[in-house]
């Protein structure tokens, strides 16, 4: 034998003697994914807006509801309108749920970086509520750095 071969043929052999040859490190597992957090706020139909805008407390309360998802990667945004809504126009101008309501709560949502296409309406009725009310959920994953 060569003098070249040797080293590559006692390495060869003592990775065969030791039962290493062909053993591959295993390849470590993949981290869990961050866990899915939800925030939310509930906002009383009285006062929730002027005319179809949302009102200063509205912004105030929706605000607060972002600044504590901070650091999540938002996948979905909730807006729930709960209780008794008037949808036809009757009934005192607070309960009133208009089109043009709920897509100012959409708008403010995404002019502080929710995705449109992540936002959803769903409305829920609560016979037991006397008062309507508007509740907001986001939820996502921690953004990654």
């Amino acid at each position: 034998m060569t003098m070249l071969r040797r080293p590559f043929f006692l390495a060869a052999l003592c990775c065969a003697l030791l039962g290493t040859a062909g053993a591959q490190t295993p390849a470590p597992a993949p981290a869990p994914a961050p866990k899915f957090e939800t925030k939310t706020t509930s906002l009383p139909a009285k006062g929730l807006f002027v005319g179809d805008q949302l009102s200063a407390t509205a912004r105030q309360k929706l605000t607060e509801l972002i600044v504590e998802a901070i650091g999540l990667q938002i996948q979905v945004a909730l807006v729930v309108p709960t209780g008794p809504w008037q949808l036809d126009g009757s009934g005192p101008d607070e309960r009133q749920l208009t089109g043009a309501r709920l897509d100012a709560v959409k708008r403010f949502l995404t002019e502080r970086g929710v995705d449109p296409k992540h936002i959803y309406v769903e409305s829920r009725i609560d016979d037991k509520l006397a008062e309507p009310r508007l509740d907001v959920q986001v939820g996502g994953r921690q953004a990654a750095d």
